[in-house]
């Protein structure tokens, strides 16, 4: 066993061990509660020492070798000499989705993952982390995931899985890959591409096919159109001084969501330079449109007539036609120069991307504030509809399906359902028994991102590595596993990541691979800019949208995304953004559309496009173009688990492959109404300072907490903890919410109980519509607790179950809890929570695998709410105090502040008056939520910038 801290080899005995200060180090290593208590007697430490080495022991005794001869996870041989058992360690890793890379950190717990936080050195994430990679830890942990390989309904084991690939390997090699076919999901990744090109050179009879409902072509046919070639663009919204946003969300979706939401928030954040204006042009709202300064909400057909005026007001022109907008926008962009910029939603027609980058080209903002590069994904395999095509042939025999499930979001009118039962041998690759795998022959596990070595590019083409964090719960393959297998390769996951390095690198492969292994980049990956120009007749003006009496727009939704998401409870219960609803989905409409067809939220509807027909409860939303509805995916699960199974209306139903974005259609009132969850029913402030709103960033509210009080005050602490939340930069994302449920042990509570307003969360976003002439339409809030300095919840607890720390925080013992309620009644925010039901129990239970050792699972009867992330700021001040150090300033950061991607949340020390929170709550923008109330929270808020707008 290696020494566990420096010197403790010279040890004689535990007697000597116990008398030196390595023994206490070491005590305070594997025991931090109790030495943060304080001394103990000899004969305590003397046992706890003994505990100490024979934990330590166990724990070295491991060298992580598998039977199956995989890799060893990295963890175990670098952990730091002497890693306690339950001590945490992060590995760089990566999550795909939708074919791109975005960098994240996993923290795993004695070889247990429980948290995704974002990769700072990695451009895709900068440190920032969405809902739905947060949400990996709930699916990773599913227990509705396929653990055991089926034929025909029947368990197989690995011996049996191994044989039957073995002979789809004979078949390849027998005809040259004629008859069978391979439906994959699109994927940047090198090697998966380099898997796919082994495959094609091999047996070159083979079709391979990609398929995924929420990547559009639209956006690279758009740059072919302007510019005679394939390219991506990549925009630069630090350096933009006005943005147009078109359609789609670019803070919410696409693989640069997190970046331009970050680099979106820190150019506001600039001094010494104007604010920047933001526009936004679409059809459904979305978080770039509620962040706009303008917003102009228009049907699908009405965009390109827009863009055009913009064009027209470039060169000078005007038209009387035009939107009354557009001469305005057109300024802006104007003024702005090579500092403007058009974005373009990846869901509009090629047309209109073409038109963008146009504009762009105008402006003169390529090389500054938007540059193009080689295309990221690679779009050289058949679609899903060519595949069809070949299975009504009769050229498909053999069909691989590796990830996906397209029998649920394949187009409709191509009837994917009935080709594959035409297909006689079948294979399924995926986490869950879904609608494809009961569809097929074999069904395979698919290892989990987090249990599996490969590498992918991000949306700027760097390239980072995916490495497992956890080793594999029973028999699962990834999709490189199963290509490998085909090509008869022979290697590991590990070594065939390392072969498509291991020649450009050449003699400096092993000094780079780990290197980018530890880091979670490859540096100086990126792809390069290169030279575009506007090709011949570009600009197709002869051909103009046709407007439809409804135009119908299919859009991802913001929980669920494309619907692999459906069985997790997390997200199935995060509100979403705009309209707060959970567990469900609903058309949305305009007021306007809803009013002249008699409907009002939860009514039911009727959709027909193309002769496919659906129903579906409305909500009519503010903001949304009139003559228009979107339908939300990613609901109507039929296999999806036992959380979101039946949940909701399945959109793809009516979703067509001509038209998957955009189409017309009819919409009449149908009998009947459906009651949907919404965990906030009302929007107005009511003239109450809620959300305050300034017209510069220098502006002082003047908001002093008045000094008088009928409380003493709380005697100062060493630390004073605080927090303060921007609301200039918060966009509304909820990424702060799924952090703290996965931080904190959050139970999920149900539909049922959601709609008693039983939900669990200890942070809530709340929304609020501003009224006309505020110059914005909604405003985001996050709400945790306020750590009231004089708290009206302390004083009502009966059995003092809320009490008051001495570094400020209001803490919740949980064992003294009687459940009054009380605390709750007299608190002004609504920030706790009452727990009704046991959260290990029924079928929305969290698995206690993925729950945080750090944090207690509170049972039934008691009351909880945010604690500021007590744990974290214990392990922090024992970590401290073992190296004899002061806590730094930033140090310690809170769950939700630490994947915030626009940093709206700050967390730190009052009691530094250098440190951020300290400056943050120093700014004249500050004010306390409920100020007038003397409640003196420990959070307060720095209002939103509004040039020109009006608010409390």
């Amino acid at each position: 066993m290696p020494p566990m801290t420096e010197g403790a080899g010279r040890q004689r005995g535990l007697d000597e061990l116990a008398d030196a200060p390595e023994g206490r180090r070491l005590v305070a290593q594997v025991f931090p509660d109790v030495a943060q208590a304080g001394p103990v007697d000899r004969r305590t430490l003397l046992q706890l020492v003994a505990a100490s080495v024979a934990a330590l022991g166990l724990s070295g005794c491991d060298d992580n070798r598998e039977e199956s001869g995989r890799a060893a996870l990295l963890s175990q041989p670098r952990r730091t000499p002497g890693l306690a058992p339950g001590e945490p360690v992060q590995f760089a890793t990566t999550l795909e989705r939708d074919g791109y890379g975005t960098g994240v950190l996993a923290t795993a717990v004695d070889g247990r993952t429980i948290r995704i936080d974002g990769n700072p050195l990695h451009p895709a994430s900068l440190g920032a982390a969405d809902v739905f990679a947060q949400a990996e830890i709930l699916a990773l942990y599913d227990p509705d995931r396929s653990r055991i390989p089926v034929e025909t309904g029947e368990p197989r084991n690995a011996a049996q899985v191994q044989a039957e690939l073995a002979r789809w390997r004979e078949a390849l090699l027998a005809a040259s890959g004629r008859g069978t076919a391979v439906l994959v999901e699109p994927s940047a990744s090198p090697t998966y591409g380099r898997l796919l090109g082994e495959l094609r050179s091999r047996f070159p009879q083979i079709g391979l096919f990609a398929h995924a409902p929420l990547v559009r072509d639209e956006a690279a046919r758009g740059a072919e159109l302007a510019f005679g070639r394939a390219a991506d663009v990549v925009y630069d919204l630090a350096a933009a001084d006005a943005v147009l946003a078109v359609g789609g969300d670019l803070f919410a979706a696409g693989p640069g969501r997190l970046r331009y939401a970050m680099d979106w928030s820190a150019r506001r954040r600039v001094t010494g330079r104007p604010l920047p204006r933001l526009f936004a042009v679409e059809t459904t709202p979305s978080l770039v449109g509620a962040r706009a300064d303008q917003r102009v909400a228009l049907r699908p057909s009405e965009i390109g007539p827009f863009l055009r005026a913009i064009i027209s007001g470039l060169n000078g022109d005007t038209s009387p036609d035009a939107h009354p907008a557009a001469a305005g926008i057109a300024d802006a962009l104007r003024e702005a120069g090579p500092a403007g910029l058009v974005t373009v939603g990846p869901e509009q027609p090629s047309e209109i991307h073409a038109l963008a980058h146009g504009i762009n080209m105008r402006l003169g903002s390529f090389g500054r504030s938007v540059r193009a590069i080689a295309p990221v994904l690679p779009r050289d395999l058949g679609s899903i509809g060519e595949l069809a095509q070949a299975i009504d042939a009769g050229r498909v025999t053999r069909l691989a399906i590796l990830g996906g499930n397209p029998a649920y979001d394949a187009p409709a009118d191509i009837d994917f359902v009935g080709k594959l039962a035409r297909v006689p041998n079948t294979l399924h690759l995926g986490l869950a028994r879904d609608e494809t795998a009961a569809l097929c022959r074999w069904h395979l596990p698919a290892a989990h991102a987090l249990e599996s070595f490969g590498d992918a590019r991000a949306f700027d083409g760097t390239v980072s590595f995916r490495q497992p964090t956890m080793r594999r719960d029973g028999f699962c393959l990834s999709p490189e596993d199963v290509l490998g297998a085909f090509i008869g390769d022979g290697l590991g996951e590990r070594e065939r990541v390392a072969a498509t390095w291991r020649e450009s690198w050449g003699s400096d492969f092993e000094r780079r691979f780990e290197a980018a292994l530890g880091a979670g980049i490859v540096e100086g990956s990126a792809a390069e800019p290169v030279e575009v120009q506007l090709a011949p007749g570009w600009d197709r003006a002869g051909e103009q949208s046709r407007q439809a009496a409804i135009e119908i727009v299919f859009a991802p939704d913001p929980s669920l995304h494309d619907g692999r998401y459906a069985n997790n409870g997390w997200l199935q219960e995060l509100p979403k953004p705009l309209t707060k609803q959970v567990w469900g989905n609903a058309a949305l409409v305009g007021p306007e559309t809803a009013r002249s067809m008699g409907l009002e939220r939860g009514d039911r509807i009727d959709v027909t496009v193309a002769g496919r027909r659906l129903q579906c409860p409305v909500w009519p939303l503010r903001g949304h173009a009139e003559g228009a509805v979107t339908l939300p995916l990613g609901y109507g699960r039929r296999d999806a688990g036992r959380v979101g199974i039946d949940v909701g209306f399945d959109a793809y139903r009516v979703r067509g492959s001509q038209d998957p974005w955009i189409a017309s259609g009819t919409v009449f009132k149908a009998a009947g109404r459906d009651e949907l969850i919404t965990t906030q029913h009302h929007a107005a402030m009511a003239g109450r300072q809620i959300v305050r709103i300034v017209e510069d960033r220098g502006a002082d509210l003047q908001d002093r907490p008045p000094d008088a009080s009928l409380y003493p005050a709380w005697p100062p602490g060493r630390h004073a903890w605080g927090m303060a939340i921007d609301l200039d930069s918060c966009i509304g994302c909820n990424a702060c919410m799924v952090a703290c449920q996965s931080e904190n042990n959050i139970p999920v509570v149900g539909p049922e109980d959601a709609a008693k307003g039983r939900e669990m969360h200890w942070l809530r976003v709340d929304r609020y519509e501003a009224e006309e002439g505020a110059g914005y339409e909604t405003a985001f809030q996050p709400v945790p607790c306020m750590h009231c300095e004089n708290a009206p919840c302390e004083v009502v607890c009966p059995v003092n179950a809320t009490v008051h720390s001495t570094e400020g925080l209001n803490e919740m013992v949980y064992n003294r809890c009687i459940g009054t309620r009380t605390c709750s009644n007299n608190c002004p925010y609504k920030v706790r929570r009452f727990n009704f039901s046991d959260p290990r129990e029924g079928p929305y239970a969290v698995p206690e695998a993925a729950a945080n050792p750090q944090v207690t699972i509170r049972s039934r009867g008691v009351m909880e709410k945010c604690t500021f992330c007590v744990q974290r700021i214990a392990a922090t001040r024992i970590a401290a105090r073992m190296e004899d150090r002061p806590i730094r300033d930033g140090e310690i950061t809170t769950a939700c502040a630490s994947v915030c991607p626009t940093r709206a949340i700050v967390f730190g020390d009052l009691a530094d008056p250098e440190s951020a929170v300290a400056r943050a709550q120093a700014s004249g923008r500050n004010y306390a939520l409920l100020g007038e109330l003397n409640t003196r929270p420990r959070t307060t808020y720095l209002a939103r910038v509004v040039p020109g707008g009006e608010g409390p």
